[in-house]
């Protein structure tokens, strides 16, 4: 996540989506800077399948990285979502968001090592 966060995937990824699945108060509280707080299938399906968002180079990706306060059930939960929903619209293999990611310990194990890449 700094990796992505300091730019050091910017030849690879045109675009990226931090998606924090914690309950709006948690947010609140503190969170990744930049990240989206979709704490609801409803808010997932709305900004990602509403309107399909693609790179505008075929040579980059646009990444969708998942994360919860620990990143082991809402935010896994969300990502599965999305891609249950994008194969059901989609002829097996074709993906509109092939690159999904869950952040490895959350929120919880990412705050302590980059607190600088925190927003209170």
């Amino acid at each position: 996540m700094a990796a992505v966060l300091c730019g050091e995937f910017n030849s690879l990824i045109e675009k990226y989506f931090i998606l924090d699945c914690r309950y709006p108060y948690e947010y609140k509280g503190g969170h990744i800077k930049g990240a989206l707080n979709l704490h609801k299938q409803e808010d997932i399906s709305n900004f990602f399948l509403t309107k399909i968002i693609t790179p505008t180079s075929e040579d980059k990706r646009v990444a969708v990285i998942f994360h919860c306060e620990f990143s082991s059930e809402r935010g896994p939960k969300m990502c599965r979502f999305l891609r249950k929903e994008d194969r059901s619209v989609n002829e097996y293999p074709a993906l509109h968001y092939p690159e999904l990611y869950i952040l490895k310990g959350g929120y919880k194990d990412f705050f302590p090592e980059f607190k600088v890449r925190v927003h209170f």
